[in-house]
Parts: C-alpha cells; structure tokens; sequence
C-alpha cells in the first residue's frame, strides 16, 4: 500500500509542481515585455539640451511620440521620424544646441524600422487610449495626467530602461480612483 502511494503520488506531486513551475514562468514572460535596444537612446540629452534650444518643452512627449490622424497612439517614433531633426547629410559634431546632430547608426536601418523595443505594451486582452488619458481634464482645465503618471521620469533618463516597473492591474486602479475615471471592467477589457 505505502509503496503504491509512492509509485503514484510522488510522480504526480513532481509534475504538479513542474506543472506550476514552467505556467508561472511563461506567464510572467508574457507580462514583462522584454524589449530589444539596437540603438541608443538618452532621453535627458533631447528633452534638457535640444527641445528647450528649439523652443519645445521637456513635458512634450509628443514631438516624438505622437498620434495618428485617426487618434490612435504611434508609440515608438520610426528611424524616418528620429531623421527628420537628425539628417543624414547633417553636421556630426560641433553643430549648437538648436541642431541635431547626424547619428550615422541610422543608415543602416529602412526608415519604417523601429529599432527600440517598448516595455509599456499592453496584453491583448486590455485596451489603452493614450489619448483619452492625456487628453482628460478636471472641470478646472487642468490636465489629470502626465506621461510621467505611467512611464516614470523619462524626462530624467539616459538610457532606454524600464523606470516604474510593469503595470499591474492593481496601479491602474488605483490611477483611475484618482483621477475619478471609472473603474469598469468594459472601460479597459473587451
């Protein structure tokens, strides 16, 4: 009898916990993006050195990340939008504040690449309106959020690095309570 139990219960506890050990692992792989870096990227040079010499804000996220005509959200700016301000056939160096300089690790990408990966994407199963959130206002006009709400200060980074961590569900609660934005389920998940 005790050998029975053995020869049974205890292959059925190690794949039971293997089971749980490999679910739990590919849940949390799917929850945390995990974003790729091809290119460098330093927030705090464009946003203190550059936009103020340009006469744009370092609150002004969308100058680079902005929104289609139909309001979605683009994310990511492509390699077309970075050569805009940094052209190709531009100064590399000694140029003054007010001009980009010319990264030549742009050239070997297509101008619809976007080689930075984003560690704010959302699962499939919830929907965001970047616009709806930074476009809400309490009755004073104020605006009820910032980029900074969710993303951290980017403002203040020099690198690509995840700032706040990932977004739980609990954080986004508690954002909407404060903001007094409905906390129904509908309002985020299909």
């Amino acid at each position: 009898m005790k050998r029975t139990i053995l020869l049974i219960g205890i292959p059925f506890l190690l794949t039971l916990y293997f089971g749980y050990v490999i679910s739990q692992a590919s849940c949390n792989y799917v929850m945390a993006n995990h974003p790729e870096k091809e290119v460098p990227f330093n927030h705090q040079t464009h946003l203190y050195k550059y936009f103020p010499a340009m006469g744009m804000s370092k609150d002004d996220c969308s100058t680079c990340h902005m929104y289609d005509e139909n309001g979605r959200f683009t994310g990511i700016p492509t390699v077309a939008e970075c050569t805009s301000c940094h052209d190709p056939n531009g100064p590399s160096k000694d140029a003054g504040p007010e001009t980009a300089l010319r990264k030549p690790f742009l050239n070997k990408y297509k101008g619809t690449d976007k080689p930075w990966g984003s560690y704010a994407k959302q699962p499939d199963l919830v929907y965001f309106s970047h616009k709806v959130v930074m476009t809400a206002q309490y009755e004073d006009g104020r605006m009820k959020a910032r980029c900074g709400s969710c993303h951290g200060d980017k403002a203040g980074s020099r690198n690509g690095d995840m700032i706040k961590g990932k977004m739980l569900m609990g954080q986004c609660e508690d954002c909407h309570t404060a903001l007094h934005i409905s906390n129904k389920c509908a309002v985020c998940h299909d």
